[in-house]
């Protein structure tokens, strides 16, 4: 295993968040493989308010992801945060500018300096100059930043199972998971997100079983899957996984659609309401060839900020859109990021619907070229594993690779009803 690279940052934590009179300040610990050190960076008023909104952090550990990512779809950036004690974590998302985003790029450049008479580091950060584009990652560093990413993505997630196995001791933190957070453990003050993790669940959600009726035209390897209506579906028992696609229908429904036929496998496809009206046809293909259709809200936003009747609005309306096309009523809904609460979970299972979440994320909607994805299915354990993809030419070119890997691996394909 390569050694890793001087002044690497391993974790971050948040340790104050004020508005003073020099600006908005936020104050961190970096755990660096050479010690431990400060600093505040000064940050805008937006990014300020959305995590202010997420607090107060009184008795508890903050971490910070050093991983923002963007929303292709909205053209905005999101980050995450990890609250935890002894008993409890959650997982919540936050919306954060270019801004932050590129002063957290900037961590690899701090020097350290001595502080008098303490046996900590300050560190100094330079001012964010970097200038993100607006589809492609700014991260630029080579492979040396990289090793130094992949390096602190373990060291952060190993730190973050240790404390799992506390928190496991306690009878209230049987069904958390520091990267996977369970309905059992969501705050619905804060309005926080379930955010599904690649492998890392504790007591997955295992879903009844029933093999599929063949079509007339084919053998189908396949099974349909039983979605609890009182649980958000976010792991398979051993030995199966399943493919879905957020965000069409598009261009490439049909494609998508014509890989997975050519296996003889299906896949679940969430589709957004103002999308369907764009590609009705895809809809209809894609139902003609018994892929699974499920409602992914009407304009793909964050419906945790919505009123009652915004949501019932919302929900409406896309089915409504689906089900002219589709002969039958549309009982699946994932939301828009993943973010749901007790508000909008009722409202889904008022109109007779079942949320349904993800555990494996390839992050395909960012990947540079199809190994990347590739390499996610191979690196990751495929058993039990919920695929979130997206429906993008990259996707398209590398999804015969990635069905022909699960099939070697001996693993059954699951569709959601």
């Amino acid at each position: 295993m390569p050694s890793i690279e001087p002044n690497t940052i391993l974790m971050l934590e948040l340790l104050s968040l004020e508005h003073k009179s020099v600006g908005y300040q936020l104050e961190v610990g970096l755990t660096c493989n050479e010690g431990y050190t400060k600093c505040v960076l000064t940050i805008d008023e937006f990014t300020y308010d959305q995590l202010n909104q997420l607090g107060p952090f009184f008795g508890e550990r903050v971490r910070l992801s050093i991983y923002p990512k963007r929303d292709p779809f909205r053209q905005t950036y999101y980050s995450t945060l990890v609250k935890m004690n002894r008993t409890f974590s959650e997982t919540l998302y936050f919306a954060c500018s270019e801004d932050y985003v590129a002063q957290l790029l900037q961590f690899k450049q701090y020097e350290y300096t001595p502080l008098e008479d303490e046996r900590e580091y300050q560190a100094v950060i330079p001012p964010a100059v970097v200038k993100l584009r607006k589809n492609k990652s700014a991260w630029r560093g080579g492979h040396v930043v990289w090793r130094c990413l992949m390096f602190s993505f373990l060291f952060f997630v190993m730190s973050l199972r240790m404390d799992q196995n506390l928190l496991m001791e306690s009878a209230d933190a049987q069904d958390n998971s520091v990267l996977g957070v369970s309905s059992k453990v969501i705050s619905s003050r804060l309005l926080p997100y379930l955010v599904q993790t690649a492998s890392i669940q504790t007591q997955p959600i295992l879903p009844s079983l029933e093999p599929s009726t063949p079509s007339k035209e084919q053998s189908q390897s396949y099974h349909d899957i039983n979605i609890d209506e009182d649980k958000f579906e976010y792991g398979l028992p051993d030995g199966y996984v399943a493919l879905s696609f957020d965000d069409g229908p598009s261009q490439y429904t049909k494609q998508i659609v014509d890989i997975l036929t050519e296996h003889k496998v299906a896949a679940t496809f969430l589709f957004v309401g103002k999308n369907v009206l764009k590609h009705q046809d895809e809809v209809r293909y894609a139902n003609e060839h018994g892929m699974p259709i499920g409602n992914h809200s009407w304009d793909h936003s964050d419906m945790t900020e919505n009123s009652n009747g915004e949501n019932e609005e919302n929900l409406a309306k896309a089915n409504e859109a689906l089900e002219q096309i589709v002969p039958m009523p549309i009982t699946i809904f994932r939301p828009p990021y993943g973010a749901i609460n007790d508000k909008l979970a009722n409202k889904v299972k008022e109109q007779h619907m079942k949320v349904l979440l993800w555990n494996r994320d390839p992050q395909d909607w960012k990947a540079k070229n199809t190994e990347e994805i590739l390499q996610y299915f191979q690196v990751e354990d495929p058993s039990g594993g919920i695929y979130l993809l997206h429906e993008k030419s990259i996707t398209v070119k590398v999804l015969p690779e990635i069905i022909e890997y699960l099939q070697s691996k001996n693993m059954k394909f699951a569709i959601f009803k």
